[in-house]
């Protein structure tokens, strides 16, 4: 048909014009597909980058300073001597426990010219962020990541806490989350790539913390769940790595014969659980974690998730032995069970996004959206001040004028019946060159020294049960109390430090 002599459109031009209509529609939607595909999965992966990014932000803006061990090496950053040189142990203790998470301190210093404070937030941050995203490379979607640790975390908030204590322990739950995870599937033969990784991972464990001995947990994990072969694999490489990382130190076989000794020598002593550090103490059973897995699992149940039966899976063996030990002492469940717990939640939620959603699908990135939120919301919140009490700590400066003469003379031993003050002083003053009576760990005091210190703890802290070290002192030396008023030592003359920080010396002439 022609058109008539209006213009109007005759039926034929219509249907060309309905034919270009719907090809431009048809292309436009396969092109908005295509960018779908293409950007989903990438704005997840940055929104995950993003919130472990600013959570680490966020901490470290609050001032936040960790107490115990992360302020020691943060010192020992500032300093070459060994602690057989900076606090007085037994004989055995000869090489430095965490040489490789020192040394990187030290080259962070080194490098950026920062303080102390500057050296304990990199290190807050570097190994928070490490654990955080080490177990990324082997899930499908990271947000079934940041959704576990989102759960986990609103079980236990003191989760936060342990992981922001800027030590080498940290480094170590994210190796062991990666190692669980590569470690996954059952493959015949184990590829060497895993072998090489996992010889490498027990290696810069070694060398970063020194209880490689404690790495013996893993390859049990996999002979209970039946993987005999990959067990045994796994041990050789436990060896192997270990005695690798050892060999940086310059003395493999003292270093890790040390390790054990150190060990051996806390379970000695048994001394009283309420007087032992805190990850030494007995776990309460964890009832709203096991509680938390429970339900995932009867929500995976559910949903018709094909797993492997629980007792064919290594991850759940892991997470039974670390549950159980920790009935004894709780760094069990902290720093094996619970992470193990973790990963097996993050496979679970990979398995459970992958039904709900399509990779390129928007309602992914809501969701992953309404996982980053609480999760930074949470994790950032400085519930019972966990982020600032440490704004309230004082510390004792040997280059205040008020302290001459009250800090120990050159080789001199100050006392101290508080591992804190250790702490604190050291991190305070690096340099110092004297020795401390009472260090990290108590069990390393020399016998009659680990005696003493019991006593003074077991009478409340009296002035009487100080008079062993007083009978020891020399005119070099100093004598650390907590007391409200000067200490009832008249043997001593006292100086009011600050706050309740009293410090006695000899008499001089």
């Amino acid at each position: 048909m022609q058109g008539d002599e209006d213009g109007v459109k005759t039926p034929r031009k219509d249907l060309l014009t309905n034919r270009a209509c719907g090809l431009i529609s048809t292309a436009m939607s396969a092109q908005d597909e295509t960018l779908s595909q293409r950007y989903v999965p990438l704005l997840c992966w940055l929104l995950t980058g993003f919130a472990v990014l600013f959570i680490c932000l966020r901490i470290i803006g609050y001032g936040y300073l960790p107490g115990g061990d992360a302020r020691r090496h943060a010192a020992k950053a500032f300093t070459d001597r060994p602690y057989s040189d900076i606090v007085v142990m037994r004989p055995f203790y000869k090489i430095d426990h965490s040489p490789g998470w020192e040394w990187f301190l030290r080259c962070a210093q080194r490098a950026t010219g920062w303080d102390q404070d500057g050296v304990i937030a990199f290190g807050t941050a570097s190994a928070l962020a490490f654990v955080l995203c080490a177990p990324l490379p082997w899930l499908r979607r990271p947000e079934a990541w940041l959704a576990a640790f989102l759960t986990q975390l609103i079980a236990i908030p003191e989760l936060m806490v342990r992981l922001t204590q800027a030590r080498p322990f940290v480094l170590g739950i994210g190796v062991m989350m990666c190692l669980l995870l590569s470690w996954r599937k059952c493959e015949t033969p184990v590829p060497a790539r895993r072998l090489i990784f996992s010889f490498l991972a027990f290696a810069f464990m070694a060398w970063m913390h020194g209880v490689w001995y404690l790495w013996v947990l893993l390859p049990p994990a996999f002979m209970l769940a039946g993987r005999w072969r990959d067990g045994l694999w796994i041990g050789i490489c436990w060896i192997a790595g270990s005695f690798a990382g050892a060999l940086i130190t310059g003395h493999p076989i003292d270093f890790l014969a040390q390790q054990v000794l150190q060990a051996m020598a806390i379970q000695k002593e048994h001394a009283p659980a309420n007087l032992l550090v805190g990850e030494l103490q007995p776990s309460a059973g964890e009832l709203t974690s096991l509680t938390v897995l429970a339900v995932i699992y009867l929500w995976c149940r559910v949903r018709r998730i094909n797993f492997e039966p629980l007792a064919r899976q290594p991850v759940f063996w892991m997470a039974f032995i670390g549950w159980a030990l920790g009935l004894f002492a709780d760094r069990f469940w902290a720093d094996w069970g619970l992470p193990a717990a973790v990963v097996w939640m993050a496979v679970s939620y990979d398995e459970l996004f992958a039904q709900l959603w399509p990779k390129n699908a928007p309602g992914r990135l809501l969701a992953c959206g309404c996982i980053v939120l609480p999760l930074f919301l949470t994790s950032t919140s400085d519930q019972n001040q966990r982020y600032t009490h440490s704004l309230r700590d004082t510390f004792l400066d040997a280059s205040q004028p008020d302290l001459k003469g009250w800090m120990p003379d050159s080789g001199g031993i100050f006392y101290s019946a508080q591992m804190s003050f250790f702490y604190n002083t050291f991190f305070k003053n690096p340099r110092g060159d004297w020795r401390y009576m009472v260090g990290f760990e108590p069990a390393l005091l020399p016998e009659d020294d680990l005696k003493t210190l019991r006593g003074i703890q077991a009478s409340n802290f009296a002035p009487q049960a100080y008079q062993p070290w007083v009978a020891k002192m020399l005119p070099a030396d100093r004598l650390e109390i907590d007391s409200a008023s000067p200490p009832d030592i008249p043997a001593l003359e006292w100086k009011h430090a600050t706050n309740y920080i009293w410090i006695g010396r000899l008499p001089r002439r």
